[in-house]
C-alpha cells in the first residue's frame, strides 16, 4: 500500500463524548473508536502505513479499514487525485467546501412533496408554531410614511429601466433623497403587495421579489442618512404597517458606517443604506436541511435586483456591497447571529452631475467604464484566513 494521509475533505468533532466522522461528500457521519481516533494524528502527513502499524502497535487491520471508509486516502488513489482538483474550492477554504458538499444533493435524495410538507407543518404546529412573518418593535415612536410615489416606475420603459440599471458609488452628499422616494423603495423592496390566505397557516406574503416558500426571511433595516423629512438614524422596517421603528436615533457615524463596510468610503455620501438581514426561523420552520441556507442569498440576490430597477425608475443612483463586518452590525442592530444574520445591503442617492451624464454617454454610445472611485478605499484590505 503506498503512503496514507487522512482525507481533507472530512471533518472530525467531538459528541457525546465520541469522535465523529462527517465526510460531506457522501453525506455520511460514524463514530471513530478510541484507537482509530488515536491512530489519525499519525497520518496528519504522508506516512506508511507498515511504519505507523509498527511505530504504534496498531493493527494492519484497523488501517485498512480506515482506508476503506474513506477516512484515510492512498496517495495516487482516486480519492487522493479527487481533493488535489478542488479547483476554486481549495482557495476558499474548508468551512465554504464543507458547507457546499454537505448541502449538494445526489441523484437518490428524495424531496417532500407540497402535499406531505404542508401536511407535516400542520400536524406539528403546537410543538412547532409558525413563526410571525413581521418583526415587531415597540410602536411607541414608530414614524408612518407617505404612500410614496410610483409615477416614476409607471411612466418608466422596462427596456430602458434595464439598460440604465448601473451601480452607481458617485452620489452626492449635498443633494438629499425625498422621503417620498424612500418610501417608494421600501414598499416595492420589501412591502407585501397582497396576502394570501394559509388554511390553518399564517397568510402567505406576496412581494415583488420571490421568497422560497415565500417565507421571506429577509428583513431590511434603513440607515437614513440624508432624506428629506427623516431624521438620520438607523431603522427597522415594519413592512406590515409600512413605517419605520428606529432603531438607533441620531445621526450615524459615518467613519463607523465605512468600517462596516470594509472601508468604501463612498457608503458616507449616501442617502440611504438598506441592511438586509435574514431572520432564520422563519425558512427553518418549513425547511428543515442546511441546504436552504443557499435559498437565503438566492432570495438576497431578488431583492437587491428589485431594489436597483426601482431605484433607477426613481432616478437615484444606487450600489450593493457584501464587503461587510458582520459582528459590529449585529452589536448596532441587536442582533444574535443564531436567530438572524446579515446579508449585505443597498445603497442609494443622488448620482453627481458627472456620473450622471457619464452614465447618460453611455446609453447613447459613449465609452463604458465603471463607477470605481479613486478613494472607494481606505487602503485596509479585509482579512482572510
Amino acid at each position: 500500500m503506498n503512503r496514507l494521509r487522512v482525507s481533507q475533505l472530512c471533518v472530525f468533532l467531538w459528541r457525546d463524548g465520541r469522535m465523529i466522522c462527517d465526510d460531506p461528500l457522501r453525506h455520511r457521519q460514524f463514530a471513530l473508536n478510541t484507537e482509530a481516533g488515536s491512530l489519525l494524528r499519525h497520518f496528519a502527513h504522508w506516512a506508511r502505513p507498515e511504519e505507523v502499524a509498527a511505530r504504534c502497535q496498531a493493527d494492519p487491520k484497523l488501517i485498512e479499514d480506515l482506508v476503506t471508509a474513506k477516512v484515510l486516502v492512498e496517495e495516487g488513489s482516486t480519492e487522493h487525485d479527487r481533493e488535489q482538483q478542488l479547483g476554486p474550492w481549495a482557495g476558499w477554504g474548508t468551512a465554504a467546501t464543507y458547507y457546499h458538499l454537505a448541502s449538494r444533493t445526489h441523484a437518490a435524495d428524495r424531496f417532500a412533496t407540497a402535499d406531505e410538507d404542508n401536511r407535516w407543518l400542520k400536524d406539528h404546529l403546537e410543538t412547532r408554531p409558525q413563526p410571525d412573518p413581521f418583526k415587531h418593535y415597540p410602536p411607541g415612536a414608530r414614524l408612518a410614511l407617505p404612500t410614496g410615489d410610483d409615477t416614476p416606475l409607471a411612466s418608466t420603459d422596462l427596456e430602458q429601466t434595464l439598460r440604465s440599471r448601473r451601480t452607481t458609488r458617485s452620489l452626492d452628499p449635498h443633494q438629499p433623497m425625498t422621503a417620498s422616494q424612500l418610501a417608494t423603495l421600501l414598499r416595492w423592496t420589501a412591502g407585501p403587495l397582497h396576502q394570501v390566505p394559509g388554511q390553518g397557516l399564517h397568510p402567505a406574503m406576496l412581494k415583488a421579489s420571490p421568497s422560497g416558500g415565500s417565507r421571506h426571511a429577509v428583513e431590511v433595516y434603513p440607515v437614513v442618512l440624508n432624506v428629506e423629512g427623516v431624521a438620520p438614524g438607523i431603522y427597522h422596517y415594519h413592512c406590515g404597517e409600512h413605517a419605520l421603528d428606529p432603531v438607533r436615533p441620531g445621526p450615524p457615524d459615518l467613519d463607523e458606517l465605512v468600517h462596516w463596510c470594509g472601508g468604501q468610503s463612498y457608503v458616507r455620501n449616501s442617502g440611504v443604506l438598506f441592511l438586509y438581514t435574514a431572520v432564520l426561523e422563519r425558512t427553518a420552520w418549513k425547511y428543515r436541511m442546511g441546504r436552504v441556507y443557499r435559498s437565503l442569498y438566492t432570495e438576497l440576490g431578488h431583492i437587491s435586483q428589485t431594489a436597483y430597477l426601482v431605484g433607477t425608475a426613481l432616478g437615484l443612483g444606487a450600489y450593493f456591497t457584501a464587503a461587510t463586518r458582520d459582528e459590529p452590525v449585529e452589536q448596532a442592530l441587536g442582533l444574535d447571529w443564531s436567530q438572524e444574520v446579515l446579508l449585505g445591503l443597498n445603497g442609494f442617492g443622488l448620482p453627481t452631475a458627472a456620473e450622471r451624464a457619464r452614465q447618460q454617454a453611455m446609453l447613447t454610445g459613449g465609452p463604458a467604464d465603471f463607477s470605481f472611485l479613486g478613494d472607494a478605499w481606505d487602503g485596509r484590505q479585509p482579512v482572510t484566513v
